[in-house]
């Protein structure tokens, strides 16, 4: 159920029976040239949709950016916007819907940089933050243990949610030590990095058959979090 498609009557009625609201935020960041720049953002969105239709809770629209690497900022495309800038429109957009009756809210992100992690999670005490990709898939992965960027996990669930939207053709493998990368990670550093071309991890390995698997996992630990405070109300 979107939120923006109903009447303002049929919303007050919603809140009758329950006061959460889902909020999905994505990223308008590169994905190496094998996949779009709005990955993060149409899986973050697949996944509020479902549990959405599952659990008639409503889905907010989307903030469409988020904070993004210094290194990624010459990307042809990537738009992102600062820590306080994503922090303050969360807090003010929350804040209209707490003013109405809405009580908790559900924000859910596919996009694992630092200081935008830091910033939903700073938003306000009425706030839940569910990042599906931290969860554990090292016995999917062939050459990974966790998800990275535009890389064989992440790969694998754009070819399994949205084919047409990846060129295997473009994929490639691109890998460095945490130690060299934490600089890029922790905003430290933009140089450029030998051989960087915007996907960490190892895409030529991805599949659909692991895309299901993975995303399987990543909507169900959403969907843990929503049902226990589902059940608490």
């Amino acid at each position: 159920m979107k939120l923006n498609q109903l009447k303002y009557t049929e919303i007050k009625k919603y809140l009758e029976k329950k006061d959460c609201l889902i909020i999905p935020v994505g990223t308008c960041e590169q994905h190496g040239p094998h996949l779009p720049l709005c990955s993060d953002t149409i899986v973050a969105e697949r996944i509020c949709d479902e549990i959405s239709s599952k659990y008639n809770i409503l889905v907010a629209p989307t903030v469409n950016y988020g904070v993004n690497l210094p290194i990624d900022d010459n990307m042809t495309g990537t738009c992102g916007i600062t820590y306080i800038l994503l922090k303050d429109t969360l807090s003010s957009i929350t804040q209209y819907w707490k003013n109405q009756g809405f009580r908790h809210f559900f924000v859910v992100s596919c996009h694992g940089d630092f200081f935008h992690i830091r910033a939903l999670n700073d938003t306000g005490d009425n706030i839940t933050v569910i990042e599906p990709y931290d969860v554990d898939i090292s016995d999917i992965l062939e050459r990974q243990v966790c998800a990275r960027h535009a890389c064989e996990a992440e790969t694998s669930v754009l070819l399994y949610l949205y084919p047409e939207l990846v060129d295997m053709s473009k994929a490639i493998d691109f890998d460095v030590p945490i130690e060299k990368f934490l600089p890029y990670l922790e905003h430290k550093s933009s140089k450029k990095l030998d051989g960087y071309v915007g996907n960490i991890g190892y895409a030529t390995y991805a599949s659909k058959e692991k895309g299901k698997l993975i995303y399987t996992r990543m909507k169900q630990k959403a969907e843990d979090v929503i049902k226990e405070y589902l059940a608490k109300l």
